[in-house]
């Protein structure tokens, strides 16, 4: 059985169009394709990727805010001698939180699917430069170095960056291997 040149999928010998993306068959492959062929799809726009960023952290400081209420609401009601032991109080609390949340949620979602759901959202994804999924090292990866994309403040080394390059990346996409594509 032949394959559809545009996904990949398996395709009846006489289909005129493929069951799994709807392309016509004009042509098609008569070998399957190679292990992690992705089809290459258009790179994502700098506004999409600003809007499913803008989405994913609204979502990490909602869940991040209640996580430290919780976790810390204990530790706000000690005497004051106690908070001055634990050196950053509510604040500093919070900013761990937020950036453990921050690093699970990334590197979890961009792991495992390509997507956050702000990603999902703006219907763009994160694959290997070679249309291959993305997987939890190059997920890290971007992850960790969302810290540098992100100075000197609100991304601007990741937007001039993603605006710059050809292939749209930013640092952490460039040194991950990855890019990112309309889903």
């Amino acid at each position: 059985m032949p394959y559809c040149p545009k996904c990949g999928t398996q395709v009846p010998d006489d289909a005129k169009f493929c069951i799994n993306c709807g392309t016509a068959l004009g042509a098609v492959t008569p070998t399957a394709p190679l292990p992690g062929y992705a089809p290459p799809a258009p790179l994502a726009d700098l506004g999409s990727r600003i809007v499913a960023g803008l989405i994913d952290y609204i979502i990490i400081g909602i869940v991040a805010a209640i996580l430290s209420f919780v976790a810390l609401a204990p530790l706000m009601a000690a005497p004051t001698w106690m908070m001055d032991s634990w050196g950053w109080g509510w604040f500093g609390g919070m900013f761990g939180i937020q950036f453990l949340l921050w690093l699970i949620y990334f590197t979890y979602f961009e792991g495992t699917s390509g997507q956050t759901l702000g990603k999902k959202f703006a219907h763009v994804k994160v694959v290997k430069e070679d249309g291959s999924s993305c997987d939890f090292g190059s997920a890290l990866v971007r992850s960790i170095l969302r810290i540098i994309d992100s100075l000197p403040a609100i991304y601007i080394l990741g937007i001039i960056l993603i605006a710059a390059t050809d292939k749209r990346q930013r640092l952490g996409d460039m040194l991950a291997k990855t890019i990112v594509v309309k889903a």
